[in-house]
């Protein structure tokens, strides 16, 4: 493991590999990651991966789009399939108020070029067939919607990553952050000290455990997943 880099990013996440992959291809190549275990083996592994285009937001709206065509890019450089399905979302609306809302961000999605279909309630049946229409008053589509495999992305994110001169490090464990007097910082691990211009922490369930390394009360609290068997003649 080397003991410099311009960049240290904390965390082997679907976000922490995605940073470490957009700055690398962006020239900066003396980049490094830690991960504690293995990729993907905190949050990421039993993410949801959904991928709807539906925001109000301007800014978070041009990166939906933007990961939208980034998907098909980076299988394309990589030769990894990212797992990305492109399989359509109707979002419905039964009220006048919900129906304006939708409207609403339709203005904002076309001003931003991602596309959006208006439905009647005869158009939503003749693409869903199964669904109930009753009382509905239209709905909105994103032809382009549809789900991605984090565990696959981050996969492919890690080898273009490496492709473009980044370092991934796994099995490493950081210890503490120590700013130093030129505002560069000495990130420790269980396997040595890296010095290092800028620290991007990406840890997901221990951002707090990180953020009390440099003194931040980070309001994350990590919960864990329980599933309750069926039984037997019980659905739902």
């Amino acid at each position: 493991m080397k003991s410099k880099a311009r960049v240290v990013v904390i965390g082997g996440g679907v976000v922490g590999v995605a940073t470490l992959y957009h700055l690398a291809r962006k020239g900066w190549s003396d980049v490094i990651l830690l991960e504690r275990k293995e990729l993907t083996s905190g949050s990421t592994w039993h993410a949801a991966g959904l991928l709807p285009l539906f925001n109000m937001s301007y800014s978070a709206g041009q990166i939906h789009k933007y990961s939208v065509r980034f998907y098909h890019e980076l299988e394309e450089e990589t030769g990894m399939d990212t797992g990305f399905r492109q399989v359509t979302n109707v979002r419905m609306a039964r009220t006048k108020d919900r129906w304006d809302e939708y409207m609403y961000y339709a203005g904002i999605a076309r001003t931003i070029g991602v596309n959006v279909v208006t439905m009647t309630a005869d158009d939503i049946k003749a693409t869903w067939p199964y669904v109930n229409v009753d009382g509905i008053l239209g709905a909105i589509q994103h032809p382009d919607d549809g789900y991605i495999q984090p565990a696959d992305l981050t996969q492919a994110l890690a080898r273009g990553a490496r492709n473009h001169g980044a370092e991934i490090v796994r099995n490493v464990t950081v210890t503490s952050l120590a700013q130093q007097a030129d505002d560069s910082w000495i990130v420790s691990t269980d396997q040595g000290d890296i010095a290092c211009e800028h620290v991007v922490s990406c840890t997901g369930n221990f951002a707090r455990h990180t953020g009390e390394m440099v003194g931040l009360d980070i309001p994350v609290i990590p919960v864990e997943h329980q599933s309750a068997p069926r039984h037997p003649g019980v659905s739902g």
